[in-house]
């Protein structure tokens, strides 16, 4: 776990570092499992990296929808 915190760490992007924690938070049921893994290689960090990027257009994705159905709700009621 200590190595995914460096990682985290090291992202730039807030939106990244958000999407990573919830990856974290999914991985967290795993934690067995996830504790024998091997250190991540190049590639790992690259799936990584693009599944953090899709995450944090999801979260975008979802806040932008909650806003506009906010304002469908105002000019429906």
């Amino acid at each position: 776990m200590a190595t995914a915190m460096r990682a985290r760490d090291a992202l730039m992007d807030p939106g990244h570092r958000k999407a990573f924690d919830k990856v974290v938070e999914a991985w967290s049921g795993e934690l067995g499992a996830m504790s024998y893994a091997e250190t991540m290689k190049m590639l790992d960090l690259m799936l990584l990296v693009a599944t953090l990027d899709n995450r944090s257009e999801i979260e975008e994705l979802r806040d932008t929808v909650q806003r506009l159905d906010r304002r469908l709700d105002k000019l429906v009621a």
